[in-house]
């Protein structure tokens, strides 16, 4: 055994204690799916964590073999006095396997936590890990903050083994009789995974021996340099920042570098994926932002300019175009999580945005907006239905969301909005009643 790998307890405590992974007293949840990595884990976090440990493992149920390995480090944890529980997880093979079992084991792990009271989950990923990360998304397309790799904390999930690698927690779990398990589909050289493990890791490595350890330190050296340009965006983003987006003017006066940071920031608020702030991706919203007007499609959502401002959302937040649907009288249309209703009545005073009364002229029909409508006004003439939205605030990317409803003269109500003044049915004469209440 390597000097390195024999001192591994060592180095793990020292990575937790600086980067303050596991304070003493607090109770830690261990991920162990049976391979080297997370039975290093499972055996080192008692010697080197003063506090309560459990072992959490899943069976999957992509492969016939993971129900036994699941029991089998359950029954390797009870015999180092480890409290343990196999989550049956029951996935589907099928497209995305990998990420949706990563998804379902998070999920799971978190409510075990929270059930146990626990204050951490602790994953098996290694330095290796880590540096497979940054290759990854080098190759895909990254930035700054891509090349530093898997952080040692994300909220409550830490990685106490970041400081060691692979090849050390084998040889470490050979040494000390700990049985493992080697996944198979670790090795599939079908995910990209697993060709950026046999391919670019390795290429690495043929051109440095230390080339795995050469990139961890790189990744380091970025993290701590993070604080420094954290705070110029910081600042940048307080002078560009405007009504929940970037001004786009300002933003084009930004040095590029802190420009595109601030984008990444605007998409990462916005829940957009780790694709959509690949870095082709951030210098087309860039050039959005420059062009002054018009919206991107990105990856899980879009961005858009409205009326100067840069602004992002994942896909499903804004409403999509409306079907046209008659409105009888009496009756009901749900739409865009408002519900419009119409019954026949004498007008009384009191039409408005929320409630009228209109005198109807052939049949109604509940609708999203066309190009040519036009609103009366209450001074005489009309106006655009695009003029009136916008003024309102509706940013023209939403516009196609808004519910009106029109007879045969065409816009005679826009919910929460405008009622045509032309339409409008006077005191005491025969008449539509129609309302809008939230859904």
């Amino acid at each position: 055994m390597t000097p390195d790998a024999h001192n591994l307890g060592t180095r793990v405590r020292s990575f937790a204690d600086r980067h303050d992974l596991l304070p003493a007293g607090h109770g830690v949840l261990a991920l162990v799916s049976g391979g080297a990595d997370s039975t290093a884990l499972m055996h080192l976090l008692p010697d080197v964590h003063d506090g309560p440990v459990y072992v959490l493992s899943f069976d999957h149920g992509l492969r016939t073999a993971s129900a036994g390995e699941a029991r089998d480090v359950a029954a390797r944890a009870r015999v180092l006095g480890l409290p343990a529980h196999v989550e049956h997880l029951g996935l589907a093979p099928g497209p995305h396997a990998l990420e949706r079992a990563r998804d379902a084991r998070l999920a799971a792990a978190e409510r075990v936590r929270a059930e146990l009271g626990l204050d951490a989950i602790a994953t098996g990923h290694t330095r290796t890990d880590h540096v497979e990360t940054i290759l990854f998304r080098a190759a895909r397309g990254t930035g700054r903050t891509g090349a530093l790799g898997i952080a040692p904390r994300r909220g409550r999930l830490v990685r106490p083994l970041l400081g060691v690698s692979r090849d050390e927690t084998r040889e470490w779990c050979r040494a000390h009789g700990a049985p493992f398990v080697d996944d198979p589909t670790n090795d599939d050289m079908a995910t990209a995974r697993a060709r950026v493990r046999h391919g670019l890791l390795s290429a690495f490595r043929a051109v440095h021996p230390s080339a795995e350890a050469n990139l961890a330190r790189m990744a380091e050296l970025l993290a701590d340099e993070a604080d420094v340009v954290e705070a110029a965006v910081a600042v940048a983003s307080a002078r560009v920042g405007r009504d929940g987006g970037l001004d786009a003017g300002l933003l084009a006066a930004e040095p590029v570098a802190i420009a595109r940071m601030l984008v990444r920031g605007l998409l990462a608020d916005a829940g957009l994926p780790g694709d959509a702030r690949s870095a082709d991706v951030i210098d087309a919203v860039l050039a959005r932002a420059g062009s002054g007007a018009g919206s991107t499609q990105v990856p899980g959502g879009l961005v858009a300019v409205d009326r100067g401002v840069l602004v992002a959302e994942a896909a499903g937040q804004g409403a999509g175009p409306i079907v046209p649907t008659p409105l009888p009288v009496p009756g009901t249309v749900q739409v865009a999580g408002t519900r419009l209703s119409a019954r026949a009545g004498v007008a009384v005073a009191g039409s408005g945005a929320d409630a009228a009364w209109v005198r109807s002229e052939g049949d109604l029909v509940v609708r999203g907006p066309l190009p040519g409508d036009r609103v009366g006004l209450a001074g005489g003439g009309h106006q655009s239905l695009g003029r009136m939205l916008a003024a309102a605030g509706v940013p023209a990317r939403r516009r196609q969301g808004v519910a009106v409803v029109a007879d045969r003269r065409g816009v005679v109500w826009v919910p929460g909005y405008r009622v045509d003044p032309s339409a409008v049915a006077m005191p005491g004469e025969a008449a539509v009643a129609l309302r809008a209440v939230a859904a």
